[in-house]
């Protein structure tokens, strides 16, 4: 980059620390690793592969179900894709794979990946289950080679698929993903974010937003202090009365 400026460090802080073991500083995040994460790479590449009016029109043929989302104009045309909103089209993405132009290998990797994602999601685990994870796994490494060889990918070295293999290890050190999954604290996007945007005139709306959050948090602030006052006042009141009487 310009100015020998990189995005990474390449000797990082912790390179030479005794005791330190990287990969177990950054413990498994359902949602945005494996759901927005692999989750959308793969189905990105299914779009490509199958072209997207064609996986558009195999989700638009598929019958209502429960607990399934029915897509009616398909999902190419989505943007800004919530969670929610991942996780009901990995419910049906392996559906609209079947009998398409995708070989059985090609296949059989997706449905490796759709696997690993539910078992990681599990409330408990044991040695069983934390073995049907790495068969998953090992099933992808063993049928993820489709997508280089009909061009699609170069290779697969990013990090949020890199994450998949200390799954198993994370889950033995920490317990079950539930523990640490961000996906609890999303619902603070609507008070700090769109809430905000919702104010702003919808031009140059990050000053906007930012100022919206900074005089919430004063007036938050200032309620608190207030009513600290007033109970310290009450006190103050009883104790003067108790004294005179």
């Amino acid at each position: 980059m310009a100015q020998n400026v990189s995005g990474h460090a390449p000797k990082p802080f912790w390179a030479n620390l005794p005791h330190t073991n990287i990969h177990v500083s950054t413990t498994p995040d359902v949602l945005h690793q494996l759901y927005q994460g692999v989750l959308k790479h793969l189905i990105s590449w299914c779009q490509i592969l199958m072209t997207e009016e064609e996986m558009d029109r195999r989700i638009r043929c598929l019958p209502p179900g429960l607990g399934l989302r029915h897509f009616k104009n398909g999902i190419s045309a989505l943007s800004q894709i919530s969670g929610t909103e991942r996780k009901n089209m990995g419910k049906i993405l392996l559906a609209c794979l079947v009998g398409s132009s995708l070989p059985e290998r090609g296949v059989t990797a997706c449905r490796a990946i759709l696997d690993f994602i539910y078992l990681a999601q599990y409330s408990t685990h044991d040695e069983e289950t934390l073995g049907y994870m790495d068969a998953a796994l090992e099933t992808w490494h063993k049928n993820k080679d489709y997508f280089i060889q009909v061009g699609l990918r170069t290779h697969f070295n990013f990090p949020k698929l890199h994450s998949l293999q200390h799954y198993v290890q994370s889950i033995r050190y920490f317990g079950a993903t539930n523990n640490f999954n961000t996906e609890m604290f999303e619902r603070l996007h609507i008070d700090f974010s769109k809430k905000g945007w919702r104010a702003s005139n919808k031009r140059d709306e990050y000053p906007q937003m930012t100022t919206w959050v900074v005089r919430k948090e004063n007036v938050h602030a200032f309620k608190r202090y207030t009513t600290w006052v007033q109970k310290q006042l009450r006190k103050l009141f009883v104790s003067f009365f108790l004294v005179v009487s």
